[in-house]
């Protein structure tokens, strides 16, 4: 081989391992900065099955028996922040920092014990001293949405205590139904549900009537974001409410707080149940004297939505596909829209959200002089019965058909809308006797006579009867989740002239009989109305 030739070889073989030299540093580069190690800790011990992510990410891994996790930079988002959690542990993090690697997540243990001594934070925002009240912090979107449901309202809600009182809207006395009329000395069991903060501690016990100001703001957010755990009691009679939680409050001078997140740092804390239906049973299903009153949890467990996953909060607590950041300015991250859980929590003073619950379709057949109308009511967005919760919400249908001169047509048939109606003036939304149905869970005292009545003169025992006393159920007429109801009515033609039908499905918190008694002032909702004419 001549010189050049050897030049030439040379040239090469040196331009060659230069090039081979780019190609492995590149590549370990570029595996550097997609693949981020390290090991979450206890501080002593590694911690095996622990979640691991990047802060706001929708990916994350879990740690293997030694505690090691690998995560790729490819799914970090806008924060530096790798988070770790796991049961019994505090949500713990570090942030990252380039080319950082074997890095190490200490998470700190849960308290031992449940502080009973604990007093709830105030939801109110005050920015006036040092105490962090929940709206500090979550005012603008948070705080205010919770403001304007109804569990803020639960110790305060006028009707509540005119029906716990014995009161009336116009602040009369002696106005039945009342439970300190019928349980004079006994504080009742309410307070385990509408007023928590003081339940807690005081089981069975609580005194509507003489709350602390941090208790009168119901079901508040100090009181949910401390449950860790719920536990249900098959005799749900007995047990209602605080007394099938379990709270982990924190020592002085500390803080905890249970919700949705792995990767918001201690002192908050994971929780699986917060977002699922059995954290909303102790106070959703419930009764009196082993009969079935509160039953929504129930409900829902045998309905096709629990075994599609589809939870209370889905409904209740839809994402609002607006809000990314539920703490901002406050060191709050932004978020995907889909991952924020509203705290308006809808129910039954929202209009339309109770109107999407139901369809409503009406058929007409007519056969000589005669008029059948099929109404079918399908409940197609309840994951539970329609209506639910309290036993006195309910439904009526109203099925009327008039002539050319606007008279009502000759009714032949026998579905009727029930006393509890409403006894009186049509114009004043008395409705009983009219064709229709009336959809309710009807409790009555099983040791007195069936009244239809309004009041029985007898101890003054109601019907429907309140629920807190010896009651047995009569009939339940609500429409089970995804079920329909059919019901038919008959009318006499009376010309062969144009005829107008009209079927009208109204919700009503309260039986018309109680409002009347009770002066409330509750419009009729209306979920559904058909108007249409036939020549």
């Amino acid at each position: 081989m001549d010189n050049s030739c050897q030049f030439n070889f040379k040239k090469l073989l040196k331009i060659f391992y230069i090039f081979l030299f780019f190609l492995i540093s590149n590549l370990s580069f570029s595996q550097s900065i997609n693949i981020v190690k390290g090991t979450v800790t206890d501080g002593k011990t590694s911690v095996s099955g622990a979640i691991v992510k990047w802060q706001a990410s929708s990916t994350s891994v879990t740690t293997d028996k030694n505690g090691n996790f690998t995560l790729k930079y490819s799914d970090k988002t806008i924060s530096n922040l790798i988070t770790a959690w796991k049961e019994g542990f505090f949500n713990g993090g570090i942030e990252y920092k380039k080319n950082l690697n074997n890095i190490e997540i200490v998470l700190d243990k849960l308290p031992a014990k449940d502080n009973k001594s604990y007093e709830f934070v105030d939801p109110v925002p005050n920015y006036t001293d040092d105490i962090k009240n929940c709206g500090d912090c979550h005012a603008s979107i948070i705080y205010k949405q919770w403001d304007n449901n109804a569990h803020s309202k639960s110790a305060t809600n006028p009707i509540f205590l005119d029906i716990y009182n014995g009161t009336d809207a116009k602040g009369n006395n002696n106005i039945q139904p009342g439970y300190k009329l019928d349980y004079k000395f006994s504080n009742g069991n309410c307070g385990n549900c509408h007023a928590p903060t003081n339940a807690i501690n005081n089981f069975n016990n609580v005194d509507m009537n003489n709350l602390k100001p941090v208790e009168k703001l119901g079901v508040s957010c100090d009181y949910c974001h401390k449950i860790k755990n719920i536990k249900l009691n098959k005799n749900s009679s007995a047990f209602t409410g605080v007394m099938q939680v379990e709270l982990l409050r924190p020592p002085k001078d500390h803080q905890t707080f249970f919700g949705p997140y792995t990767d918001v740092l201690n002192p908050d804390i994971y929780s699986s149940n917060i977002s699922k239906s059995i954290f909303c049973a102790p106070c959703h299903q419930g009764g009196y004297w082993g009969i079935s009153v509160y039953d929504s949890y129930d409900q829902w467990l045998e309905s096709p939505y629990a075994k599609g996953d589809v939870q209370c909060q889905d409904c209740h607590m839809p994402p609002d596909g607006v809000t990314t950041n539920f703490a901002p300015g406050k060191e709050g991250i932004e978020r995907d829209p889909k991952t924020i859980y509203t705290h308006r929590q809808f129910g039954s003073r929202d209009s339309s959200f109770l109107a999407s619950a139901v369809e409503m379709n009406v058929r007409t057949k007519i056969h000589k002089d005669k008029i059948n109308i099929e109404v079918e009511i399908e409940n197609t967005g309840a994951g539970h019965h329609v209506p639910t919760g309290s036993p006195m919400r309910n439904m009526l249908l109203i099925v009327q058909i008039f002539d050319s001169n606007d008279k009502p047509l000759n009714y032949l048939g026998d579905n009727v809308i029930p006393f509890w109606g409403g006894r009186g003036d049509i114009k004043k939304g008395n409705y009983e006797g009219l064709p229709g149905k009336g959809f309710a869970k009807i409790l009555f005292e099983d040791w007195t006579p069936y009244e239809f009545s309004t009041v029985v003169n007898k101890g003054k025992q109601l019907f429907p009867a309140p629920q807190w006393r010896t009651v047995q159920i009569k009939y339940d007429t609500r429409i089970p989740a995804l079920k329909k109801d059919i019901s038919n009515y008959e009318f006499q033609l009376n010309n062969k002239g144009t005829y107008f039908v009209e079927c009208k499905l109204i919700y009503r918190r309260t039986f018309k009989t109680w409002l009347d008694i009770k002066k409330w002032d509750l419009k009729d909702i209306v979920l559904s109305e058909k108007k249409f004419k036939i020549n």
